[in-house]
């Protein structure tokens, strides 16, 4: 099952509790996979498909919370792949002529409506049902640990104008695009997406995306550790290995002889622990040294062996 699914049914779960949320969510719903059909003598149709039953069932529930008669289609699509579509169909007289004007299919003048009215999406709570439905209706996301993206492709320009409106009500920044001359709303944006699934009420599925937000934090953290650690390793490496050479430079010359003894203490020390840090070195010494001391020791080391910065060849 995508993930896709599993947040849908996540969002089929939750119940709209005030009458204007539910009007707001049927219209997202109906402006999104519905049709209107006009019977004659002042009788109207209302038809919506949806690809999961959950859908349909959650709207069917929405519906009689209105008092209206629903009934429930099975379809089965054969295009592609052989998979079933669940409708609902609703048609009825005055009554229902008033359910349609509420959710802002129909003008107060009984005329068909092109936009969703401002009232529908007025308040807060109101958005977030709006645009809920509008997911279940036509939503994706994709899976948590990918790059996120979360789209609605359904209805026309008008109603997924009215989707970014919605979504910018509850500071959720929504891009539009167009793909095969059909438009569409996205979100490319890890917070964005983690924003509108818990704006919709989809919480277990943002909680996902935390998760595996957090987890990619903490692996990167490791492996920036990890690099350090290794350049860290090479740099003594490196050093050492020069450190030693010198060194051992300065045993085939006379200068070895001629060492003041805290220098030649930390040179033995070098020779006998060549891949040791500086502090490990300054431990081993007797009495401890500061990695202070024995860096400028080995230092010294170098510039009398004529391998540092004052090339000088004598003890001192």
């Amino acid at each position: 099952m995508s993930f896709t699914i599993t947040v849908k049914q996540e969002l089929n779960r939750v119940r709209a509790e005030r009458p204007c949320c539910r009007t707001a969510q049927l219209a997202a719903m109906f402006r999104a996979a519905g049709s209107f059909h006009i019977k004659g003598r002042e009788r109207y149709g209302l038809e919506a498909s949806f690809r999961l039953s959950a859908t349909a069932r959650s709207a069917v529930a929405l519906v009689k919370s209105f008092q209206l008669p629903v009934e429930i289609r099975v379809r089965e699509e054969k295009r592609l792949r052989r998979h079933k579509c669940f409708e609902i169909y609703l048609e009825g007289g005055s009554r229902f002529v008033q359910f349609l004007n509420e959710i802002g299919i129909l003008s107060d003048g009984m005329s068909l409506r092109k936009t969703t009215p401002p009232r529908v999406i007025k308040r807060q709570c109101c958005r977030s049902a709006f645009l809920r439905g509008a997911f279940l209706a036509g939503g994706s996301v994709s899976e948590p640990g990918s790059s996120a993206h979360l789209e609605i492709c359904a209805g026309g320009a008008a109603f997924l104008a009215t989707v970014r409106e919605a979504a910018t009500g509850l500071d959720i920044s929504l891009s539009k695009s167009v793909r095969r001359q059909r438009g569409f709303v996205y979100a490319k944006n890890l917070q964005v997406v983690r924003d509108f699934l818990v704006r919709t009420g989809a919480h277990e599925a943002a909680l996902k995306f935390e998760q595996q937000a957090i987890m990619a934090a903490v692996r990167e953290d490791a492996n920036r550790r990890a690099n350090c650690d290794h350049a860290n390793a090479a740099r003594c490496s490196r050093a050492g290995a020069r450190q030693v050479r010198a060194i051992k430079a300065l045993r085939r010359s006379g200068a070895w002889d001629n060492l003041d003894p805290g220098l030649l203490e930390v040179a033995e020390l070098r020779l006998l622990h060549p891949s040791m840090t500086m502090m490990e070195l300054g431990l081993k010494a007797a009495p401890p040294l500061s990695k202070s001391a024995v860096n400028h020791r080995l230092r010294r080391l170098l510039e009398i062996a004529g391998r540092g910065p004052a090339g000088n060849k004598q003890a001192r």
